[in-house]
Formats: structure tokens, sequence, C-alpha cells
């Protein structure tokens, strides 16, 4: 049972007066469900789209589910999220990915931390070579997700195989990189990080280790620390007065827009 959450304490520097404004050019959103950005091996890979209307291209954000790499599925927590990003100007992709039973018997973590990397890799080149078509400026692109989506945006952007289109901000709410945050390297795009302290499934000291990698080099890592928070924290609950949704659409407006 998670532990009241009582104080969200915001580490890092963030540009004063920001606000949770919604872009004009980009409006009200619609929304398209189970487009195939990829099939691998006989295994149909689907996102939705959460589409802000508008004639001028718009900010994305490519959004990977949780799940321990072996469940889960799009429309959940990153659907809410997605819709959240879209009605404020975002074109928000939630996407489903290869779990760790898609590869076949005897299949390892490993094998299905890799198999997601790849597969975020290929939501986000799918999203760049249809940019006009989903209304999407491709040169403004991130890329997030929650735990095992976190860990995923966070070694497809900053680890050691990375995947080929680099994301302009990385959004990881509980998330880690076991050992990777070593290859965090100047130049790299920023990121906010978000952790409950108390988070027993990744340890709140995983965002801690990320945060300092990346400040060691100049990288801007914004680290959204819940005192008491568990893991899979409520998208829609206030902390201090301000959501995570809208904290993490707050350091999106800056870095995208």
């Amino acid at each position: 049972m998670m532990t009241p959450l009582r104080t969200l304490v915001l580490l890092g520097t963030l540009v004063p007066g920001i606000g949770l404004t919604t872009s004009r050019a980009c409006g009200q959103p619609s929304i398209t469900t189970n487009v195939e950005y990829a099939s691998v091996g006989g295994r149909s890979l689907r996102l939705d789209v959460h589409r802000a209307a508008g004639n001028e291209p718009c900010p994305a954000v490519v959004l990977v589910h949780g799940g321990g790499f072996t469940g889960g599925a799009k429309g959940g927590s990153t659907g809410q999220l997605a819709r959240h990003l879209a009605a404020h100007g975002f074109v928000a992709f939630d996407i489903d990915y290869r779990l760790r039973g898609d590869l076949g018997p005897g299949a390892t973590l490993e094998q299905a931390m890799v198999a997601a990397q790849e597969d975020l890799g290929r939501a986000v080149a799918h999203v760049v070579e249809r940019a006009a078509t989903y209304g999407v400026d491709p040169d403004r692109i991130a890329v997030g997700g929650g735990s095992a989506g976190a860990i995923t945006a966070l070694l497809a952007t900053y680890g050691t195989k990375r995947m080929p289109h680099r994301p302009r901000a990385v959004v990881a709410l509980w998330g880690g990189m076991y050992g990777q945050e070593t290859s965090i390297r100047a130049g790299d795009p920023p990121m906010v990080l978000v952790h409950g302290t108390a988070d027993r499934t990744v340890p709140f000291a995983q965002s801690e280790a990320i945060a300092a990698a990346a400040r060691r080099v100049g990288v801007e890592a914004v680290l959204v620390r819940i005192e008491n928070g568990g893991h899979t924290l409520p998208l829609d609950q206030p902390f201090a007065g301000k959501t995570i949704q809208e904290s993490t659409r707050a350091f999106l407006d800056r870095t995208l827009r």
C-alpha cells in the first residue's frame, strides 16, 4: 500500500515565470487509435495518435507504457498523459511495443529491454517520416514514459545503444538507467525525472544517479522529488499545488516550444 504523499520539491534550473499555456496555433485534439508504425517478426506494432488541430506543425511526444517489460499496454497512464498534452497543443503518440513474451521461449529480461528500445526507435522514425501527415515539427520531438517506459526512453536516448533519431527532450517517470548513466555525454538533450522517495520497485536513487551524471557533463536534469511517494503515482493528483502532468507539461513547453 502506498504511503501518504506529502511534498513535491523541484530540483534543477527552471526558467522563472514559465507558464502552462495552450498553443493557439495547435487547437482541440483528436484521437486516432491502432495505427501500425512497424511490423517485426509478424508482430504488428501500433500506436494511438492524440493530435492537436491547427495549421502549424506542433511539438510531439512519443510515450512508452510501463509493465516491467512483461505486461502493460498503451491507453493507461500514458494515454492519460497523451490526452493532457494534446489538449495543450502537443501531438502525443502512445505506443505499444514487444514484450518479453513476444520474443519467444527463453527470452530474457535484458532481451526484452533491448527490443523495447528498438521499437521506440521505430516509433520515432515513423513519426519523423510522417511528420507532415501528423502535423508534427520533426525537430521538436520528445520521448518519455513511466517505469519500464521511462527506462526505455532513458536508455534509448542516453545509453550505450542509442536510437538513430535524437529527441529534443526526455520525460522519465519513476525510471532508471542501472549503471548506463555513465554514458550521458555533453550535448545530450535535457530531461525531467519524476520519482517518489519511497519507490521500492525502481529506487529513487536511480533518478538521483542519473541527475548527478547528467549535471557533471552539463546536461540539464530537472529532478522532481516526491516525498514518501511510491511507484507509479497518479498523474492528476496535486503535489504541493501542481500535478505530475502539469510539471511534465511545463518542462515540455520550455524545451520544445
